[in-house]
Order: C-alpha cells, then sequence, then structure tokens
C-alpha cells in the first residue's frame, strides 16, 4: 500500500519478519504542526525569553544550569542554544552544555559531542 509519504512497507516483508503473529488493525496518522515561524534574527531573544518561564528556586545564585542539546532536527539549532546560554548568563547562572540524545554519535560521550559540533554546536558558538 503506497500512502504517498516514501515509507511504507510491503505486506509480505512485514509477515516475513513477523511470522504468524497477528497484527491488530492500522490506521495511517499524521501529525501536522502549526507554528509561526520565528525569523532568525529573533531566535537568539525569543530562545532567551522561553528560559524566563522556567523555575530557578533551587538554583543557588551563580549556580550551575544544565542545557541539554539533542540532535533531532531543530533547525538553526546553535542559535537557538545561544540565546539560552547567554540569557542563563545574563542572570548570573553557569550554564554548561551537555548531549542529550540516545544512540546519535555511536551513544559515546566524544561521538556525542562530535555530533553537536556537526550541527554547529560547540563551546565556541553558543558561549
Amino acid at each position: 500500500m503506497d500512502t504517498g509519504s516514501g515509507l511504507a512497507v510491503p505486506e509480505k516483508t512485514v509477515l516475513a519478519a513477523c511470522g504468524d503473529v497477528e497484527l491488530p488493525r492500522m490506521g495511517l496518522v499524521e501529525q501536522v504542526w502549526e507554528t509561526d515561524p520565528i525569523p532568525t534574527d529573533e531566535l537568539p531573544d525569543r530562545a532567551g525569553a522561553a528560559v524566563e518561564s522556567l523555575r530557578f528556586a533551587g538554583v543557588p545564585d551563580g549556580g550551575e544550569v544544565a542545557v541539554g542539546v539533542g540532535s533531532r532536527g531543530i533547525a538553526n539549532l546553535s542559535t537557538v542554544v545561544a540565546g539560552v546560554v547567554g540569557r542563563l548568563d545574563e542572570l548570573g547562572y553557569e550554564p554548561f552544555v551537555f548531549p542529550a540524545m540516545g544512540s546519535h554519535g555511536g551513544a559515546t560521550a566524544e561521538g556525542q559531542r562530535e555530533m553537536l559540533a556537526s550541527l554547529g554546536v560547540t563551546e565556541e558558538s553558543v558561549g
């Protein structure tokens, strides 16, 4: 069955993989995100403003704040991360970035650091 998405798997492939397991009835679901694009020049300020909605009551002045960064399809990732890190710094915290991903980068710290660097997220680029 061709759904037009390019993700269809032939029935015989599914049956070969599953053997005699009876599969439930399935349907096609499509998730559509309706968003207003943020102009690129506004990204750092808008990302920094999002920090304002977070609660830091348990973090002492000058305390460290971890910023987990993944590798899954965020446009302008380094600009967004730089905005968050910059705002945390302005608020008097000591932000640090760490890779927040599973198997990307070979599931190793160095591989994930390299993955983030390939996406433009480095200490130099985000602060």
